[in-house]
């Protein structure tokens, strides 16, 4: 057999080797316990929302005595985990090809995996696909019949707030990313933040994001701000707000 057969040869059986190792990961499900090491600057609602899963179950799960400190290094047992199978991403894959073959959405993936740049995989690398792979996404509330691009569904006007503060509605951002502030009655920011668009990169869809603030000495008026940044210069766009009432 010539050099350039067996070539060919190796480059087939590497191939195949390759396809195979990727239909054996859409199969296998994984059961293990999951453990996440909390790196700098996570907090626990993050690692909650990463891993689709309440701050109360990670808290109890672990016997935390306070949920607002967490330290870099520190292992926590995640519990309550979903069905998931993973996937070894394989040359001249996507992740919108590998989401539209175990009928998820892009995000969903995203999310799990802690990937803020959907565009940035790998060959190689092991994706954990949450759902177990099978079916499609639960369909989601309408949004809000409004002209405005970011829309806050709560807190309501003039509603009472504490600290930390939770904000959903519908939008759109780069990178499906944000911004919050929480503004005290002199427009002073007492609190800042970010909420994550649930939906494919650059769509409308719904968002929520939780944001801890100093509060006030007493109650007063405030506001909360929900705004997109420009990726090419960072100017604030599309900003849109809410008036509410702080409580100390």
């Amino acid at each position: 057999m010539g050099k350039a057969s067996l070539m060919r040869l190796v480059l087939f059986v590497i191939l195949v080797a390759m396809l195979l190792w990727g239909t054996v990961a859409l199969t296998v499900l994984a059961d293990t316990t999951v453990y996440h090491t909390v790196r700098w600057g996570e907090s626990l609602y993050w690692i909650a929302w990463r891993y689709g899963v309440s701050i109360q179950d990670i808290v109890q799960a672990n016997s935390l005595k306070n949920p607002n400190l967490i330290y870099a290094g520190q292992k926590l047992l995640i519990p309550n985990q979903e069905e998931y199978v993973e996937h070894t991403v394989l040359p001249g894959e996507t992740l919108s090809g590998i989401a539209a073959r175990y009928g998820v959405r892009v995000w969903d993936i995203a999310r799990r995996n802690g990937i803020w740049n959907i565009n940035l995989i790998f060959v190689g690398q092991k994706l954990v696909i949450p759902g177990g792979g099978e079916g499609t996404p639960a369909p989601q509330a309408s949004a809000p019949q409004s002209e405005a691009e970011i829309v806050i569904t709560s807190p309501k006007a003039n509603e009472q707030v504490s600290s930390p503060v939770t904000v959903t509605g519908w939008g759109s951002a780069f990178e499906n990313r944000l911004a919050i502030d929480v503004l005290d009655e002199k427009g002073n920011v007492i609190g800042q933040g970010y909420a994550l668009v649930d939906a494919e990169i650059g769509q409308r869809g719904p968002f929520s994001g939780t944001v801890k603030f100093n509060p006030p000495s007493t109650a007063q008026i405030g506001r909360i701000s929900v705004y997109r940044i420009s990726p090419r210069d960072g100017a604030i766009e599309q900003l849109t707000s809410v008036t509410v009432k702080l409580q100390p």
